[in-house]
């Protein structure tokens, strides 16, 4: 199926993407992070929108997708440090995921000059597209082992 996007801003006073509970897995410093990082990407929607100067609203545009990059790469490490902690066996295609998510969102930041609003905007969509799927989908496949690992070590202490 072809989804097609509308490369114009929907509107400066609402979300781009909400974060929903349902998106919860049950982890609280997970589950504030993924909460971060649908404000983050909220915040990168803003500032395509914000700023008539075409070269401020690259700068803005830019700094906006590096605080982003930050944080999911901070995220990313503490997913992967649960994973391995807890012998996930899907950790190796989970990575990639994250590895692949990454890289495009380095080449987009390289690029950020020289991408127009409209290709910024289709940018954006990719990122609020792959929160939610990753976040909905994605992680939902760890969190058996995960769970199972907190319990036992709980019961330890």
């Amino acid at each position: 199926m072809l989804i097609k996007y509308s490369t114009t801003p929907d509107s400066k006073d609402k979300d781009f993407i909400t974060w929903d509970p349902k998106f919860k897995i049950g982890i609280p410093t997970i589950d504030t992070q993924h909460e971060n990082l649908v404000k983050l990407c909220n915040e990168f929607y803003q500032s395509l929108l914000k700023n008539n100067d075409k070269e401020n609203n690259q700068l803005v545009v830019k700094q906006t997708l590096e605080k982003c990059l930050n944080y999911a790469a901070t995220h990313f490490k503490e997913e992967e440090r649960l994973m391995i902690a807890s012998h996930f066996s899907g950790y190796k295609q989970h990575k990639a995921s994250h590895d692949a998510f990454t890289e495009k969102c380095e080449i987009a930041y390289m690029r950020i000059e020289k991408l127009t609003t409209s290709e910024c905007i289709k940018f954006a969509h990719f990122l609020r597209e792959w929160i939610q799927t990753h976040i909905a989908h994605e992680d939902r496949l760890y969190l058996p082992t995960l769970l199972e690992f907190l319990k036992k070590n709980q019961s330890k202490q």
